[in-house]
């Protein structure tokens, strides 16, 4: 019984997660000096959330959202010196619906940390 409440628990959580997800974000965070400022935006269609994120230098950049529990993960392309490179955001969703977390960016092997605000619905 408490194996199924548990079950029953984390996947209220990560629905509430999910739907948390879909809309505006505003991105900022460093990577070893190197600022992070970027503009988000995800949809969700069904069971699957994408969308685009914009870097400061106004690339866009389409993006894949994962979403477990509290904890989400977004993954896109980005370019550094002419190498390509690919950025995994992985963050925890806090009581104000804000992301907190780490950035990864490979195959530099370098790591940072970010913080998400979802834009105000106008």
């Amino acid at each position: 019984m408490k194996r199924i409440l548990c079950l029953m628990l984390a996947s209220a959580a990560t629905l509430l997660a999910q739907s948390t997800v879909p809309g505006s974000w505003t991105v900022t965070g460093d990577v070893q000096g190197y600022p992070i400022n970027e503009s988000c935006s995800f949809a969700q269609d069904k069971d699957k959330i994408a969308g685009t994120c914009k870097n400061g230098e106004g690339k866009t950049f389409d993006t894949t959202v994962t979403v477990a529990e509290k904890k989400v993960i977004f993954v896109h392309g980005g370019e550094y010196q002419g190498e390509a490179l690919t950025l995994t955001f992985t963050g925890f969703m806090n009581d104000k619906g804000e992301l907190g977390g780490d950035i990864d960016v490979q195959p530099l092997n370098v790591s940072g940390t970010f913080t998400a605000k979802k834009a105000e619905q106008k």
